[in-house]
């Protein structure tokens, strides 16, 4: 009985009781059950205080620490510290761990740490942790029902790097396992397709698939950068039905006289600022700047300006303008848009043409009012080109 114990308390060396090293203590007070001088267990002090809930909240500072290293606007040290107490906390996680139970465990927070930190040849890594969890299930068929969640977060890990089809591969396994984590694989599982479908081009338009609310600097270097807006003015200029050749709106403009005529005031030290000013040169409806010359690069753009801008560009390409007034007088399909809205129409004839989706078809939502998902402008800027290509030359 002394040796068993003197051999727990040898396993047991103190990791320390400063913050950082608290997922160290707390870790160990659930793999070591027997630590400690007194071999009667400790009484508790309340219904959460238990081995479990505090080896949790261990893993919770695991990854927070992560978390915080990846946050913007922190000094370079403050960064670097919180990234190395993150590896060190990772590291003897993975020394401690002795079951198979609490390995898989922090095989998984692996994956997420190295997602959070995102370090030299951190896919490889968290892809590493991977292997190894799936060796862990292979050697134990009782941690099969941590498949979900393992997939699950090597999906995530997997869309953080912009390798879309391979994050899609393990949402789709998530969901084919069918136990756990099925709502938020199905939920990712769709926005990754459709970034797919999307097939952005650019390296801004992969950053961008992810943005949960679209900008109108953003917007600008899109219709730049991937759909090529410039270039398909330029291609789309036809006879109209007068027989007079069509105006492109694509003008060049002097730099001189730019410098003097500064359209919009607030994009000077924009990073977007040569997008930004040739949507403006381009008048993209409801991209423009207002009469105090005020850009706002930095606001959302809503489903409903959203709707008018791609109605333009549809306009000025076809040379179609009975489109702008195609449903006018209708009765509105949507509970949340009335006839009479100044984006009707145009919302109207872009989901007519299966180019924008409604918030929900079975309420009958447009949701004007929402913002534009990354995911949902790559998309719909795929399926306007699309729509398009009849009409330039070229294509």
């Amino acid at each position: 009985m002394s040796s068993n114990r003197n051999k727990n308390q040898s396993l047991c060396k103190p990791f320390g009781l400063s913050n950082s090293y608290l997922f160290l203590t707390l870790l160990a007070f659930l793999i070591f059950s027997g630590c400690g001088k007194s071999p009667e267990p400790r009484k508790r002090q309340g219904t959460l205080d238990t081995p479990a809930h505090h080896a949790l909240r261990g893993q919770d500072l695991l990854k927070q620490k992560a978390h915080q290293s990846g946050q913007p606007g922190r000094k370079s040290e403050r960064v670097e510290a919180l990234r190395e107490e993150s590896r060190d906390l990772l590291k003897e996680s993975l020394n401690h761990a002795e079951s198979p139970e609490h390995q898989i465990r922090v095989r998984i927070d692996a994956v997420q740490v190295e997602t959070q930190l995102k370090e030299d040849d951190w896919l490889e890594q968290a892809g590493d942790h991977y292997g190894e969890a799936l060796e862990l299930v292979e050697d134990q068929p009782a941690l099969r029902k941590r498949l979900p969640e393992l997939n699950f977060y090597m999906g995530e890990a997997y869309l953080t790097a912009r390798a879309f089809a391979d994050a899609s591969g393990h949402y789709a396994r998530v969901l084919e396992l069918n136990q756990s984590f099925t709502r938020e694989a199905d939920r990712q599982q769709s926005l990754v397709q459709k970034i797919v479908r999307a097939q952005p081009g650019s390296p801004y338009a992969k950053e961008v698939a992810l943005v949960a609310e679209i900008s109108r600097a953003d917007l600008s270097a899109l219709l730049i950068e991937e759909f090529q807006l410039e270039n398909l003015y330029m291609r789309g200029a036809k006879m109209d039905a007068s027989g007079k050749k069509f105006k492109s709106p694509v003008k060049k403009f002097k730099t001189s006289q730019t410098e003097k005529m500064a359209e919009a005031t607030d994009i000077e030290d924009h990073p977007l600022r040569a997008d930004i000013e040739l949507v403006l040169q381009l008048k993209v409806r409801g991209l423009e700047a207002n009469p105090q010359h005020l850009f706002f690069p930095n606001r959302r753009i809503t489903r409903a300006e959203y709707a008018l801008m791609l109605e333009d560009i549809l306009i000025k390409v076809t040379q179609d303008k009975g489109l702008s007034t195609k449903f006018l007088g209708d009765r509105s399909p949507w509970s949340d848009v009335r006839s009479d809205a100044y984006y009707y129409n145009a919302a109207r004839t872009l989901t007519s043409r299966g180019i924008l989706d409604v918030r929900n078809a079975v309420r009958g939502e447009f949701g004007p009012d929402d913002p534009v998902h990354g995911s949902d402008v790559l998309l719909s800027l795929r399926l306007l080109k699309d729509e398009l290509k009849s009409y330039v030359r070229g294509s």
